[in-house]
């Protein structure tokens, strides 16, 4: 009698848990996993709605629509978020970044900003009393685009900053180095010389500057500290988790290879990703067999991947950069730019390092093989001279049109520019933090009109080119202070108001909308990766990638929307990012 109670019993609270567990079941069909109830969610959907609600389920935007709507796919397990009145956003795509090496840089080393020389002279105080006499003190870079003399330090000035140590300051692709500094590379009197380099002196024949010569003055700074595999990984989710607590979903990595592909790919399978990844492969081939080379060592297929780790574009470099004084421009650089670059031909236009017959090599080999292609191009010569080796594959296989090629960076738009970049399908990657901390500097060194067209958001939306706004993140940890800013919001109020670090504005023409400023780190960005259909908005079927925001961006004043804070980060339906909010 006491075993047949016994199995009673048992079987009793078996079938409890088991018929409870259907009932569970049941009630969770068609229900949400999460909902988001009373807010003002921006889905910047084809009808630009603003709704109060959405639901999320399997990592995708479920339904949205009013408190009531989405409250009837509430089930037992449904987490319930209330947003009391607060802003949501889609999630931000960051569509240029160098994480892979900010996160190896940050774990020996803390990014300073730095702008003047007196700040500089400070920071290498402070660095000479943490390190032993006699070893080398390296300023962290910092244009001098960015500081308020706007030129390098002279070494008389890095000496009353540390006469007992090396010291190097690098800017424009020259070398500021102390007295002790030149001694230690070789630099002793007027009749030295650096192998690869060129000492610049001033009039009575002592040395001011290296152009060139870096691998030269490197051997003789200490080595960096080798890092295994596990460091890197360990320091790149740190970064990515950093990136959360500004709202970014998503990345495109601008300048890797297989090897890096693969460590997102091992921080996915760990677990460990929080942004989504879109990887772009940089290389240097010339010819067809060289590009079909380098895509057969990659052994990946374009687009290769998943909705976490995908392959991008294959991408070349055409020219420099407006802090080095290599961009390729339409004119010659002239008496200003010669005079601030510390150049010698007048003549000089910048760099170039693909001949027009030669990059439609390039391209037409990847575009056979099925690659989207991109370019690292600064100046507006550059810029032409990339539309036309486009157009000469286009004019045999039109399919280049579909392939969406990066321009990235071209920081002066033309009207030519504009009409071409639009009838080839190409889209524009640029960069709003240069013009928040460049354009001052442009205005004095290229002039007004230069600096009307740089970093020209608003030609770029009126001529209907997709453009995706972002950081070419490259130094340091702090969202507002890295070498680039990676903070989208701040990068949203420059779009908006056009307004420099020092409130002058330039071009008022080229201030975008609030929405369209939006869309340039979401809907936009997402189409340049191809991924318009699963990310860049919320509505129904796509990724849940969101942010929660602390304030109206669609109604605070101008001057409050770099200062909007993230309070929590969803990224396929799962809390990333939440911010503490204090009692």
């Amino acid at each position: 009698m006491y075993h047949f109670l016994t199995f009673v019993v048992a079987f009793s609270i078996f079938s409890s848990q088991v018929f409870g567990a259907a009932t569970s079941r049941a009630a969770d069909a068609g229900k949400a996993d999460t909902v988001l109830i009373d807010g003002k969610i921006v889905t910047l959907d084809p009808g630009e709605r603003i709704v109060e609600a959405l639901a999320i389920r399997g990592g995708r935007v479920l339904q949205v629509g009013t408190n009531a709507e989405i409250e009837r796919l509430v089930g037992p397990r449904t987490e319930v978020v209330r947003l009391a009145g607060q802003m949501v956003l889609p999630g931000f795509i960051e569509s240029h970044v160098h994480a892979i090496g900010v996160a190896q840089d940050a774990i020996h080393n803390t990014y300073a900003e730095l702008t003047s020389i007196e700040e500089i002279q400070a920071w290498i105080r402070q660095r000479a009393k943490e390190v032993p006499a006699g070893q080398w003190i390296e300023v962290p870079r910092n244009e001098i685009t960015r500081l308020r003399e706007r030129r390098h330090p002279t070494p008389a000035e890095l000496d009353a900053a540390c006469p007992t140590h090396p010291v190097l300051y690098t800017s424009a692709l020259k070398h500021a180095l102390n007295s002790v500094g030149f001694r230690a590379v070789g630099v002793v009197d007027e009749k030295s010389t650096i192998p690869g380099g060129e000492i610049v002196r001033d009039a009575a024949g002592w040395p001011v500057l290296v152009r060139g010569g870096a691998a030269h003055i490197r051997r003789f700074l200490p080595p960096g500290p080798r890092l295994s595999r596990d460091d890197t990984l360990a320091a790149l989710a740190k970064l990515l988790r950093r990136y959360n607590e500004v709202g970014i979903t998503g990345i495109f990595e601008r300048a890797t290879d297989r090897a890096a592909y693969e460590l997102y790919r091992t921080l996915r399978d760990r677990g460990q990703l929080t942004t989504r990844v879109t990887t772009t492969f940089r290389f240097s081939a010339r010819t067809a067999e060289e590009v079909e080379a380098y895509v057969k060592s990659l052994g990946l297929k374009p687009r290769e991947g998943d909705e976490w780790v995908r392959a991008g574009p294959l991408k070349i470099t055409l020219d420099g950069g407006i802090h080095w004084g290599t961009t390729r421009l339409s004119e010659a650089y002239g008496e200003r730019r010669i005079q601030f670059y510390r150049l010698t031909d007048p003549h000089y236009r910048g760099e170039q390092y693909y001949s027009v017959d030669a990059m439609r090599t390039v391209f037409e080999a990847g575009n056979r093989l099925g690659w989207q292609l991109g370019c690292h191009v600064t100046g507006d010569d550059g810029t032409e001279r990339v539309l036309d080796a486009i157009a000469a594959v286009a004019a045999q296989d039109p399919s280049i049109r579909e392939r969406r090629f990066s321009i990235i960076h071209c920081y002066f738009p033309s009207s030519t520019i504009l009409r071409r970049a639009r009838a080839l399908g190409a889209c524009a990657d640029t960069q709003a933090y240069l013009y928040y901390k460049d354009a001052d500097a442009m205005a004095e060194i290229y002039g007004p009109a230069w600096a009307d067209r740089f970093i020209g958001l608003g030609d770029w939306v009126r001529a209907g080119v997709p453009v995706a706004v972002n950081s070419d993140h490259m130094i340091g940890l702090d969202p507002d202070h890295a070498m680039n800013s990676f903070n989208p919001l701040l990068m949203l109020g420059i779009a908006v108001s056009r307004k420099t670090l020092s409130g002058r504005v330039y071009g008022p023409h080229q201030r975008l909308s609030r929405l369209d400023a939006l869309r340039t780190v979401t809907t936009w960005a997402a189409y340049l990766g191809f991924d318009e259909g699963d990310r860049g908005s919320l509505e129904p079927g796509k990724l849940a990638d969101l942010v929660v925001i602390d304030r109206d961006y669609l109604e605070c004043p101008e001057e409050q929307i770099r200062e909007i804070k993230v309070r929590r980060t969803i990224v396929g339906g799962k809390t990333v990012y939440q911010r503490e909010t204090r009692p």
